[in-house]
């Protein structure tokens, strides 16, 4: 492997606190439905249990994916009620694939856990066909304040670990498309809403459920979390009361391949 971020220990949480909205995601996948090309096979690099992947193969896409962690393709396996989407386990910067193999390819939320990102990118313009389109989504630009100055005000106590391995946002990756002479198009924004409150935020990161907290010990976390939550009831008041937060929960852009 290269370096790249497994979540074989996030298997058994992760589609509990990585769901999106039922009503994002009745926009996301005719989003990106009418941005794939109709008919072709469609290949999801780090396609995990398969959030994005098995609503678009309920809709009639066929999707084939890879992932370094056998742990959540298995999860994935448990779900399928099909032979698709069929599943391998491989890393994004050396795919099994050969040239031109598929007519599309998705990248949601995995670029950044790669190190070697721009090989990934580079594998995926090589399997998939020329004018073929391939679709990255990255985090949302805009958090609500009060949830950014938690997650800040946690990791500097925490020693401030270098975080993300990959690419950090969409903006870079734009870059790197734009010097093989590719253009991005901005998708339209998904919002999402929710109820969560300043004690969840914090339960999270003391927890270890997201991939930035994994290189933190235990010990660590737990202290970060101590004076994170002393800063928040001075700051934010009641540590559990509900925050109704509408943010944008994904940038997602579409890259078609020259012909």
């Amino acid at each position: 492997m290269t370096g790249s971020v497994s979540f074989d220990r996030a298997a058994d949480y992760y589609d509990r606190t990585r769901a999106v909205a039922d009503s994002v995601m009745a926009q996301l996948i005719p989003l990106l439905l009418a941005a794939l090309p109709v008919g072709e096979p469609c290949l999801e690099i780090g396609i995990g249990t398969g959030r994005i992947a098995l609503p678009l193969v309920d809709e009639g896409a066929h999707v084939a994916g890879v992932d370094i962690s056998s742990e959540m393709l298995l999860k994935l396996i448990a779900k399928r009620r099909g032979p698709w989407p069929q599943v391998a386990i491989a890393d994004a910067t050396r795919l099994p694939f050969r040239d031109a193999a598929f007519g599309s390819a998705i990248a949601s939320h995995v670029l950044h856990l790669i190190p070697g990102w721009k090989a990934a990118v580079n594998e995926v313009i090589r399997v998939v066909r020329p004018g073929g389109v391939f679709l990255v989504a990255r985090g949302g630009r805009d958090r609500p304040a009060w949830l950014e100055s938690i997650t800040r005000y946690f990791f500097r106590h925490a020693g401030d670990p270098p975080w993300p391995p990959g690419a950090a946002t969409i903006d870079v990756v734009d870059a790197h498309m734009r010097d093989l002479g590719i253009d991005a198009r901005p998708l339209p924004d998904l919002g999402i809403e929710t109820e969560v409150t300043v004690e969840e935020v914090i339960g999270n990161l003391e927890a270890g459920y997201w991939a930035a907290c994994w290189g933190i010990a235990p010990e660590v976390r737990a202290n970060a979390a101590a004076a994170t939550r002393e800063w928040a009831r001075r700051e934010l008041g009641d540590l559990g009361a509900t925050r109704h937060t509408v943010w944008e929960s994904s940038t997602w852009h579409a890259y078609r391949l020259p012909e």
